[in-house]
């Protein structure tokens, strides 16, 4: 493979790892985490890029994306993938960085006119996402060799001026930060949900390096794993320009609430009234990858188990639904899509997590399900919380009760006993008909 195309298809993956959510949320971190920013920082990368590595390295081990899910029944595996290329595509993401690119990128210039001009500007949004999209020939041309590199560069801009002129000194931190720095920013990197990065676009790398010449599953396994360490690396240098960016935001933006507030006041300060307007360019370039990154991985999805209708097809469905959504019904799916997230979340790292330790397993099936079953139970609480449909006789009972369960990672200890638990057991007792059994459901 040529290293021109290969370097094209890393700055593709990586911008579309950018979301718009990645550039706003660093430096809230940074402001709140202020004299401990190194803490703080560190805390958050690990939640956030640590766990997407994670995930990147489980779904190379296993071999794939398709191979995460390979010893769950049939019929559950589907579900996962389809439940999550839902949330991640058109019931969600998409019309979301629509909304986004609207009200950061163009409604500073215009006011608020109406909610025809957000359905319209949605409109137009999306159909030049698909005509990206609908061509993988083209989007790595046009995300990887320009979109992705005037994206950087205006970044590095950004980093450079505010390493030369910050606008504040770093102050004391705030909130939980204040004693607990590292640990709050983890669970606030984990918040983010960029692990589910490598499994959503992993089928959209791979056929990528399909139509760049690679053949064999072992080349294309090590290729995607080169792909997304560049993402993870480029992704650790803009958190870190944001976060120090956010640690010296006092003097423009003292007690923000919001990262997209901390960092148009610090860009305005650094360029002027222009600082508006890079704003406005650089997350609309970070939400139009997302929406030509997402459908694309789940039109490859949905072409492999659904081959009788081709993958342009489904792009053109993804995005049609993608504007209805948009224009129509976001707030009301936002609803219903922010729990089902909370739910998938951590069954895609338990996943994950299991597929990395599989060949050492001597019951993976068995081991995998339970796995699997303990954390669905315990991240369906937490969704249920998320929804705000719990009563709060419960949700307090359960804070107070459950350890981490105000963080949404109730599953995280529990997962890890009935990891242990089913291991232990497969190695000493695990009869054949238990077994049997546990392949059969």
């Amino acid at each position: 493979m040529k290293r021109n195309d290969l370097l094209a298809i890393c700055l593709a993956i990586f911008s579309m790892f950018l979301g718009a959510g990645n550039i706003i949320f660093p430096p809230i971190v940074g402001q709140q985490a202020g004299e401990f920013i190194l803490q703080g920082g560190l805390g958050f990368m690990a939640g956030d890029i640590g766990l997407t590595l994670l995930t990147l390295i489980g779904v190379a081990m296993a071999g794939g994306p398709d191979k995460v899910t390979r010893d769950l029944p049939a019929w559950a595996g589907k579900a996962f993938w389809i439940a999550l290329f839902a949330v991640m595509g058109p019931a969600f993401v998409v019309p979301r960085s629509a909304h986004v690119a609207y009200e950061i990128g163009l409604q500073p210039f215009i006011g608020n006119p109406g909610s025809l001009t957000l359905n319209l500007y949605a409109v137009v949004f999306l159909a030049i996402a698909c005509w990206f999209a609908i061509n993988p020939s083209r989007l790595v041309v046009s995300v990887g060799k320009k979109m992705a590199p005037l994206l950087l560069l205006m970044l590095t801009v950004i980093a450079i001026a505010t390493l030369w002129q910050p606008q504040g000194g770093i102050e004391a931190a705030t909130g939980a930060y204040a004693s607990n720095a590292f640990s709050e920013g983890m669970v606030q990197g984990y918040l983010t949900m960029d692990a589910l990065g490598p499994l959503c676009l992993g089928w959209m790398i791979a056929q990528l390096l399909r139509n760049h010449g690679v053949r064999s599953d072992r080349d294309i396994v090590r290729y995607s794993a080169m792909v997304g360490l560049f993402a993870a690396l480029g992704m650790a240098l803009v958190y870190s320009a944001l976060l120090y960016l956010g640690a010296t935001s006092h003097g423009v933006a003292p007690e923000a609430t919001n990262g997209a507030h901390i960092l148009t006041a610090y860009i305005t300060a650094l360029f002027g009234t222009s600082g508006t307007l890079i704003m406005g360019i650089i997350i609309t370039l970070a939400c139009l990858t997302t929406a030509i990154g997402t459908p694309s991985a789940c039109a490859e999805y949905f072409n492999t188990i659904g081959p009788r209708f081709t993958y342009r097809q489904y792009i053109i469905v993804i995005y049609l639904v993608a504007a209805l959504v948009a224009t129509l019904g976001l707030e009301q799916l936002i609803a219903v899509s922010i729990p089902v997230m909370v739910i998938i979340y951590p069954l895609a790292i338990a996943l994950t997590v299991v597929g990395m330790v599989r060949r050492w397993i001597k019951h993976p099936v068995l081991v995998t399900r339970l796995v699997a079953a303990t954390t669905l139970l315990f991240a369906v609480l937490d969704g249920w919380q998320a929804s705000g449909l719990m009563p709060d006789m419960l949700n307090t009972w359960l804070t107070d009760n459950l350890p981490l369960f105000a963080q949404h990672m109730t599953w995280l200890v529990a997962a890890g006993i009935a990891l242990i638990v089913g291991v232990l057991y497969g190695r000493t007792k695990a009869p054949q008909n238990t077994i049997d059994i546990a392949a059969k459901i």
